[in-house]
């Protein structure tokens, strides 16, 4: 019988107990040389117990830091299942708030369990040095399906592996989702109301949203309520470059391959590596869009609103009248609502055209595709654990094709999925007629919080909003299949030394500020984007853009030589 969570108490004798027993720089090697240790010892144990034919279940603790809406983890039947395929039984920890803010005291105490789920980064392992387990070893005698993973998938072993060729956590690879999180909507009943043709360029952008603004676009007989385009501001700190919904998804029709979200700026192009705020198409971009909104055709309050206040407006008012013309999202029920969908259909990359000829550049989309599908650090193991084949056999079974799926979706047994075939499966609605697929998945799994391995030769049959998510992309695939080698920007994958990532840190941070005091004042016309232009560039570069693009430029031909 599995025990619920349970709280750790840490006090400040064992802190300082445990503290004195961590290794340090100095004394690397020691710590592998222990971890041998154990791991000879529980061979031992384990050929003991083959000789007497013991089938005695091997206890581990573990913890996971959950979503909130993940039910107790006792309550999974899937989780169940794959403890009793690994022969463990497993005490878990379920951690659903504030982790980041709690898991330095529990690292430092030394006290962590044995198996960890979505709780580490990558300077965990250096920071705590000698509190993981190095699982290169134990991968490769007790872990057949990660083994697979790594073959298939490469980027994934690049992803897990440290720079000095460690790996201290298993990543994730779930390859069914589609290659960019964002789409770029307008409203078809609009246009064809008012009748126009879809924007292709960015000055068509323009005549179609004064269209939406003057003209009584949804036809409720009030011509100001209309939002021509909106978009996100704020999904994170320095949101103009870290929201999946900015008007930044835009500077691909200036050429600029983007590459995930929450990259600072950063790009790839011709082999070399930039950073889009300090460049020329950057700031020609910057004096279309506020023109656009010098003329009310943005948002107006959508850089002082929340991500809450975004969606919501999407969805209409209270007569069930659609308010925006043009806006982004990652899928269209998600985004307008069970009314609002219909009216609303993917709007494909526009072309820039303005004090230029179309066709000028070659027009991008924002590629995301290893970002959705790929998350390192999902599960890690403590270097006390005294059975680490053991744990690693549970790991693995996470990462086997059924399994994974499950991990994803929720189990067979829980009637979230049904196996349909060898290697195929269909997503079932929710059982509860009130949840939409989203909630329904991330109560009854880890969803994209856990350790899996969907292969990309895996047949699944998706709910409504993956079907229509994939659907929608068809449009963009042609421009997003332009990206090669040499302008994508792999920051994931990137490794850099301890040193080099404590100057980026600090280096970047003072970046940011400058660029955060600028561009909404820039947007909204409040400052001369003219004028401010080259002091401003001279400031970024002050601030030691140089030195974080030399750092990076290394890092990612170190990538591509692997």
């Amino acid at each position: 019988m599995r025990k619920k969570a349970v709280a750790f108490l840490l006090s400040i004798c064992m802190t300082a107990a445990a503290l004195a027993g961590c290794g340090t720089q100095e004394t690397g090697g020691s710590r592998d040389a222990a971890q041998t240790d154990t791991i000879k010892s529980a061979e031992a144990g384990n050929e003991a117990d083959n000789e007497t034919g013991s089938e005695e279940k091997v206890k581990l603790t573990g913890l996971y830091n959950s979503h909130s809406l993940t039910k107790d983890m006792n309550e999974l039947q899937w989780l169940q299942e794959l403890e009793d395929k690994a022969n463990v039984e497993i005490e878990w920890e379920q951690i659903y708030s504030d982790w980041e803010t709690t898991k330095s005291t529990r690292f430092a105490s030394g006290d962590i369990p044995d198996i960890m789920i979505n709780a580490t980064v990558d300077s965990d392992y250096t920071k705590y040095d000698g509190l993981f387990m190095d699982l290169t070893g134990l991968i490769d005698e007790n872990a057949p399906n990660v083994k697979k993973m790594f073959e298939e998938e490469p980027d994934t072993k690049i992803l897990a592996t440290t720079k000095e060729g460690k790996i201290f956590a298993t990543p994730k690879f779930q390859g069914k989702w589609p290659a960019t999180n964002t789409v770029m909507f307008i409203n078809q009943e609009w246009l064809d109301n008012l009748g126009l043709e879809a924007p292709a360029t960015f000055s068509e952008l323009k005549e179609v949203l004064k269209a939406f603004k003057e003209q009584d676009a949804n036809g409720n007989g009030d011509p100001n309520d209309e939002i021509p385009l909106d978009f996100n501001a704020y999904g994170g700190n320095n949101a103009w470059f870290n929201s999946a919904y900015s008007l930044t998804n835009l500077l691909g029709a200036m050429g600029i391959q983007l590459t995930n979200w929450g990259t600072d700026g950063y790009f790839a192009e011709d082999g070399k590596i930039k950073n889009y705020a300090v460049d020329d198409r950057y700031k020609d971009f910057l004096k279309f869009m506020a023109e656009l909104y010098r003329e009310g055709l943005i948002n107006q309050k959508a850089l002082t609103s929340d991500y809450s206040t975004y969606q919501s407006l999407s969805r209409g008012d209270e007569n069930g009248n659609a308010l925006v013309g043009i806006t982004f999202g990652w899928e269209e029920t998600d985004k307008f609502g069970p009314k609002l969908y219909t009216q609303y259909v993917p709007l494909a990359p526009l072309d820039y055209d303005v004090d230029c000829a179309p066709g000028t550049y070659d027009t991008r989309w924002r590629n995301d595709y290893s970002g959705l599908n790929m998350s390192a650090n999902r599960v890690c193991m403590s270097a006390k654990c005294k059975n680490p084949e053991a744990a690693m056999r549970f790991i693995d079974t996470f990462y086997d094709e059924a399994a994974s799926v499950q991990v994803l979706f929720g189990g067979v047994t829980d009637g979230c999925v049904e196996q349909t075939g060898d290697h195929s499966f269909k997503v079932l609605p929710p059982l509860d007629a009130d949840m939409d697929p989203g909630t329904w998945k991330w109560t009854n799994a880890f969803a994209g919080n856990g350790p899996m391995y969907i292969r990309r030769s895996t047949e699944l049959e998706m709910a409504q909003d993956m079907t229509f998510a994939v659907e929608e992309r068809k449009g963009y695939n042609d421009i997003l299949d332009k990206m090669d080698e040499s302008d994508n920007y792999p920051q994931m994958f990137m490794k850099y030394t301890d040193e080099d990532q404590n100057t980026m840190a600090l280096t970047q941070a003072n970046i940011n500020n400058i660029i955060d005091n600028y561009w909404s004042l820039w947007l909204t016309g409040e400052s001369d984007i003219d004028k401010d232009w080259d002091t401003y560039v001279q400031n970024v570069n002050d601030a030691g853009l140089p030195q974080v693009l030399e750092i990076r430029q290394a890092a990612f031909d170190e990538y591509l030589s692997k």
